[in-house]
Formats: C-alpha cells, structure tokens, sequence
C-alpha cells in the first residue's frame, strides 16, 4: 500500500510539471516581444547600451512623425488651394454665362429704343416704356448698369465717339450731344461701350 500511495504521488508531481512547462509555452507565445518589434537585442546589450538604443528610437521615431506632419500640412495646404481654384472658376464660369445672356439682351433694349421713335398711341407707349423699365429692372438685379453718358464729359474708359460736332458754346466743348448707343457695364466692368457724338469748340488763331 505505501509504494502505491508513493508512485501515485510521483504521477501528480510529473503531470504539475507538465502542465508548468505547457503554461510557460503559452505565456511565451502569447506575450508581446516588444524589443524585438524595436529591432532591439535587449539580451545582447547592457542596460546602458539599451537605454541608448531607446534614445536613439525616439529622435528616429520623432523625426519621421515631424515629416508625414509637415506632408500632412502640405497635402492639407494643396487640398485648400484646389478648393479656392474651383471655386474660383465655378463662380467665373457662372459670370461668363450670365455676362453672354446680358449681352444678347442688350439687343432686345437697342430695339426698345428705336421701336420708341415710332409709337404714335400715348397709351401704348406708355406701356411700352412700363416693358422696358422692367427688362432693365432684371438686368440690373445681376448688376448692369446704363452707362451715364449724355451730357457728360466724354470718357474714353467708357464711351466711344462716333463723330465730333462743333460747337460755339464753350461749356459744351468735350460734352457728349448724342447717345446713338447706350453703354453698360456688368458688376462694374464694362460689358459694352456707349456711342456717343462729342461737341468740341474750335480754337481760333490770332492773326
């Protein structure tokens, strides 16, 4: 009875070893290696040469995060300027189209003009001026404007002279006498050159 008890404790004693030696293996394989992820033989170096390899990972480490930040930075930079450039050339795109539209329009508003010479019948005119005043009032909402030119001092920015008249009335001389087409700009910019005729007084020699 006593050798049995024995051997069957020497039977416990091999398997706690076994399953030691099992749980060891697991817990090998199963913790992270961080050094070695490092590139870092910590078994090969003393603790002063490891602490050093470490310092020297840091200012690696450090560095490369500084450039994908600054490549971060400059993609990010990149990405604005392409933003405002199509923004930019979607609002110019949308002025262009508008600006054509006007442009055609302006023909419809020389028509009104001279359709005007020829209405006898106060009533029709009257409502053909109410016609006009309105296209002109939805023109000016995409900022047309009717360059001011009649009487004025003759403006070479604005206005282009068709013909010169001479005058003997010294307050008349470089004023404009004639509009024979409006002018306009569009947002400030000239879309099209009022026609004008320009009074100018001779200069007479003394003999």
């Amino acid at each position: 009875m006593a050798k049995d008890k024995k051997k069957k404790v020497e039977i416990k004693a091999e398997d706690l070893e076994k399953m030691k030696a099992k749980a060891g293996e697991v817990s090998d394989n199963t913790q992270p290696k961080a050094d070695d992820d490092l590139g870092i033989d910590r078994d090969a170096l003393t603790d002063k040469e490891y602490i050093e390899k470490l310092e020297e990972l840091v200012v690696i480490r450090n560095k490369e995060a500084s450039e994908c930040k600054a490549i971060a930075q400059r993609l990010q930079a990149d990405f604005d300027n392409y933003r405002k450039r199509t923004n930019s050339m979607g609002e110019e795109m949308k002025h262009f189209g508008e600006s054509l539209v006007i442009e055609k329009m302006l023909t419809v508003l020389d028509n009104c003009d001279l359709a005007r010479k020829y209405l006898q019948d106060q009533a029709a005119l009257q409502g053909f001026n109410m016609m006009e005043t309105q296209i002109l009032s939805a023109l000016e909402g995409f900022g047309l404007k009717e360059v001011d030119a009649l009487n004025k001092d003759f403006d070479a920015k604005f206005m282009t002279c068709y013909e010169r008249e001479k005058t003997e009335d010294e307050s008349k001389d470089g004023k404009v006498t004639e509009v024979s087409q409006k002018g306009y700009t569009l947002n400030g910019k000239l879309l099209r050159a009022a026609s004008v005729k320009v009074a100018y007084m001779e200069i007479k020699s003394e003999d």
